[in-house]
């Protein structure tokens, strides 16, 4: 491959100019083109390569974009996403959509005509015609192309598509103008099976840093510190970031509320034990669901359901307060019925799928042992907690109540319908794919319920709200700056909570998982000590402006004990290392002669993709060195295992995998993996030529 890559590096000013990224589908449309009016005047949420792009357009792309994606509206985190996700597909666009006639690469008439509508549909194209008409057969996609001529929103709509599908195809064959340059030798198909399938057997010696103390090392010089920051600026280079303390006041229901709610649901209880037409009553005040319905066993309410065997007509459920949702239900009728069958059982499930007879006797004579200690007392739902493969073993096996002939419980149906009596069923039920222990909690019956229910949230009253927010005003009024914040709190007994390292795209903020308001102040209006309260939802949030982190390399002060760190690793590992070149001997050997710091592994089945030696930590270039010796009994030198100590590998073993007569997949593995690079760095190439201005924050 040295042929190619030479290639790439005589080509790299032309890698920059386009980029293999699929863009959000007909989001961008044709809002780049010359009549564009994404790019304009106006409000502006940032800049792309000198270009402008305006609010009001970049708030349609991401409606669009949720509205065609089916997400859910009221989201924020689900919202961020799609505004980053048009934001990065609109500096794609404008990265290389001018550009991508300057190589001259074309797509003729009959090509698109034949991706677009004809039978070697591109893949967005297809996509398309199946949400549009679902179907991609080339006769119903003339029919619909004729049914648009009318239709101007239609016809935006396919046009959108199809700049896309031209777009994708444009760089599609640029991409294949540098992936199918990749050749794979039959060597290196042989390489990389051996690499997936052959294996060393090592043993090594491993010296945790934390056997050197710091006073074996000494103090770590300030002129060492700043030099190592000059020469890695890149590891210590931070975005701009904002920082906040906070305060928080929930607004959630009062004891006097609470109260409220309770007799409210009093009366409701009140109501049902007098009243009539029930079911137009609780229909008329519930605040969710159905008011009144009639059930089968299967699909009543929980609070009924685990009571229907003791219930008996006009019999009330409830209140009962559960999350913050008060519920109250009465069976108005029970209502026999002729064709339908219910039972409720419990279930412990082992699987046998796949095994061979002796491993299913195993099995077998593993579930007998449960059953036997279950009929001597061991309670059946903590067996089928700490015992069961199946679906309930988190309830205890309770698989609730069933139906006969539901095809979810037919393994255990006949066992279960075919008994009247509630309890253990002491045999175990065999299918092919799984054994069964099975207790009846309840036996068959023959009725469904009529069922009045009345569900009311608990919420804050009008009075507890404004209480709460008088607290938040005033705290917010009477600070001024980071001081006098947390002198309040702290005489009012408040929590204060921190938020750190905010970015300006920010969703939330700590425990704060709707904060774009607060992450707007910090971006626009606020400055260093401001103090704001803000509503959030189901809470007042006082918040105050704490410190602000400037894009670039951080000072000195800020990573001075960071930096410290690492170069005292890096000392303790020299001190270790010259302490192992002085040893000899076998790993074993220098284990012992090291001293009672020093501890022997071994790994059996190492192979050439691992990064991590067990018991140690990352150590990717100790791994690839094992591998490079040749005998066993060869040592790597002393290598540092990330951040953690230092190793030495032995070779104990050789496995290769066994000659095969065709590498074909192992060359279209290396293929594959040489096209996704190809992508990735043209995408990255063009990406981090752009100058990109983001200014989202103001109005997101």
């Amino acid at each position: 491959m040295a042929i190619i890559n030479t290639l790439r590096e005589k080509m790299g000013k032309l890698l920059i100019v386009v980029v293999g990224l699929s863009i959000v589908a007909f989001v961008l449309g044709d809002l780049l083109g010359q009549n564009s009016t994404l790019l304009g005047n106006g409000r502006n949420v940032g800049e792309i390569d000198g270009e402008e792009i305006t609010q009001e357009n970049f708030a349609t792309m991401v409606q669009n974009a949720q509205r065609n994606s089916g997400y859910p509206s009221g989201n924020p985190q689900i919202m961020q996403f799609l505004r980053d996700q048009v934001w990065n597909s609109i500096i794609a666009d404008v990265a290389y959509s001018n550009k991508l006639d300057e190589l001259g690469l074309e797509i003729g008439p009959n090509e698109r005509v034949d991706m677009v509508q004809g039978r070697n549909l591109s893949s967005e194209m297809s996509n398309f015609f199946l949400q549009r008409i679902g179907s991609n057969d080339p006769t119903a996609i003339k029919q619909y192309l004729s049914s648009i001529q009318f239709d101007q929103n239609e016809q935006y709509l396919f046009a959108s598509y199809e700049r896309q599908a031209m777009i994708q195809r444009t760089i599609q064959k640029f991409e294949n103008l540098l992936a199918k340059t990749e050749y794979v030798t039959l060597a290196e198909a042989q390489k990389a099976y051996q690499e997936q399938l052959g294996f060393r057997s090592v043993e090594y010696l491993s010296v945790p840093f934390s056997s050197v103390s710091n006073d074996q090392i000494g103090t770590i010089p300030d002129n060492e510190i700043k030099a190592y920051l000059d020469s890695h600026e890149d590891e210590f280079t931070v975005d701009e970031t904002r920082a906040i303390d906070f305060v928080s006041f929930p607004v959630i229901p009062s004891a006097q509320d609470t109260a409220q709610y309770d007799q409210q649901m009093a009366d409701i209880k009140a109501r049902f034990e007098t009243g009539d037409n029930d079911s137009i009553y609780a229909s008329s005040i519930t605040e969710q669901g159905n008011g009144f319905m009639e059930y089968d066993p299967t699909a009543l309410p929980i609070a009924v359901a685990d009571q229907l065997t003791s219930l008996k007509e006009g019999d009330i459920i409830g209140p009962n307060l559960e999350n913050g949702i008060y519920t109250i239900h009465k069976l108005t009728e029970i209502v026999p019925t002729a064709d339908s069958e219910f039972a409720r059982a419990s279930q412990i499930v082992f699987s046998i799928a796949g095994k061979s007879v002796s491993e299913i006797a195993g099995v077998r004579a593993n579930a007998n042992d449960i059953l036997r200690q279950i009929r001597n007392g061991a309670d059946f739902a903590d067996m089928a907690r700490q015992h069961s493969e199946g679906a309930y073993n988190n309830v205890g096996g309770d698989a609730g109540w069933m139906k006969k002939g539901d095809t979810r419980t037919v393994d255990i149906e006949a066992a279960v319908f075919g008994t009247t009596r509630k309890g253990l069923i002491r045999r175990l039920i065999e299918t092919d794919n799984n054994i069964y222990i099975v207790s009846v909690t309840e036996p068959k019956i023959k009725n469904r319920y009529k069922v009045a229910q009345v569900i009311v949230e608990l919420i804050p009253s009008t009075q507890t709200i404004d209480e709460v927010y008088r607290k938040a005003g005033l705290f917010a009024s009477d600070v001024n700056n980071v001081q006098e914040f947390n002198d309040y709190a702290a005489e009012n007994g408040y929590s204060v909570f921190n938020g750190n390292g905010i970015d300006k795209n920010a969703i939330s903020i700590g425990r704060l998982t709707n904060a774009r308001q607060i992450v707007s102040w910090l971006y626009g209006e606020a400055s260093v000590g401001d103090v704001k309260d803000f509503d959030l939802e189901d809470e007042y949030v006082v918040a105050v402006y704490r410190d602000k982190t400037e894009e670039g390399v951080q000072p000195l002060e800020d990573v001075r004990i960071q930096i410290a760190a690492k170069l005292m690793n890096e000392k303790k590992a020299e001190f270790i290392k010259a302490k192992i070149n002085g040893l000899s001997g076998n790993v074993s050997a220098m284990a012992t002669a090291y001293g009672p710091e020093a501890s022997l592994y071994s790994s059996n089945a190492l192979k050439l993709a691992d990064v991590s030696l067990p018991n140690t930590g990352v150590a990717p270039e100790a791994i690839g060195a094992a591998f490079a010796l040749q005998n066993v009994g060869d040592k790597t030198k002393p290598y540092v295992v990330d951040n953690q100590g230092v190793v030495v590998l032995e070779l104990k073993s050789i496995s290769s995998a066994a000659e095969i007569g065709d590498y074909t997949s192992y060359e279209n593995q290396i293929l594959q993996a040489a096209f996704a690079a190809i992508q990735g760095k043209l995408r990255q190439a063009v990406i981090d030529r752009v100058e990109v201005v983001d200014e989202r924050y103001k109005y997101f």
